[in-house]
């Protein structure tokens, strides 16, 4: 955890201590333990889709002779796929190899899928407190609802195809009070839709780079974040 949260509680002279003066890395952890809907993006956040990703890769290299480097791909995972794509597939052959990852992706790489540290725990805590969970994701819908259900997280709402400051309209449409996401543009929609983003280590971008990007807070997983929820 990159900053501290200060709990209110009873003192040595038997009052009562209060949060520390409002600061943005409070603010996120309010609306953690508040009552709005919390937001999560899915690739690195919630789901480690690392080995699914490279799995599906790979068949479009094999399938539509391509030669993608798988692992400055994956490094890289945010981004739109079609925009990734494009680094080193010809325009005309995109259409293809969008279908060909897609399929490959949700018929074999489901089961390299796994959800990271935390991810289970927030999503129970959320639905233990009455509280919406909803997932913001650059992963078209069918994919991201296929990985969902396979890591057997369960989202109130799934909003795919989005990236970046265009993640920002679902964000406010579904009136979600706090956002995690691992990379630079998810703090960056957090910040356009006028609610804390919440930096989530577990992607290739360090804590620097989510703070230098707008998060409100920093932590190395989705562990910290549950915890706050469920207290």
């Amino acid at each position: 955890m990159y900053e501290q949260l200060i709990r209110p509680g009873p003192q040595a002279d038997g009052t009562e201590a209060t949060m520390a003066p409002p600061t943005h890395t409070t603010t996120a952890q309010a609306a953690l333990q508040g009552t709005g809907a919390i937001g999560a993006d899915l690739d690195l956040t919630l789901i480690d889709t690392r080995a699914a990703t490279a799995h599906a890769l790979q068949a479009v290299n094999d399938r539509c002779e391509q030669a993608i480097d798988v692992a400055a791909f994956v490094a890289r995972l945010g981004p739109p796929i079609r925009q990734e794509l494009a680094r080193w597939v010809p325009p005309h052959r995109i259409p293809r190899a969008v279908e060909v990852f897609r399929e490959c992706f949700v018929e074999e790489g489901i089961d390299h899928l796994e959800p990271l540290p935390g991810a289970l725990e927030l999503v129970a805590a959320v639905a233990a407190r009455g509280r919406r969970f909803v997932v913001v994701t650059s992963r078209v819908p069918r994919v991201a609802q296929a990985a969902l259900t396979a890591c057997g997280i369960e989202a109130s709402a799934v909003v795919g195809g989005v990236t970046g400051v265009d993640k920002a309209p679902a964000i406010s449409s579904h009136q979600v009070a706090v956002y995690l996401g691992d990379h630079e543009l998810d703090m960056e929609a957090a910040q356009h839709a006028g609610v804390p983003g919440v930096g989530v280590a577990t992607g290739s971008h360090p804590a620097e780079a989510l703070l230098r990007a707008g998060a409100a807070w920093v932590v190395d997983d989705l562990t910290e974040a549950a915890e706050l929820v469920g207290w």
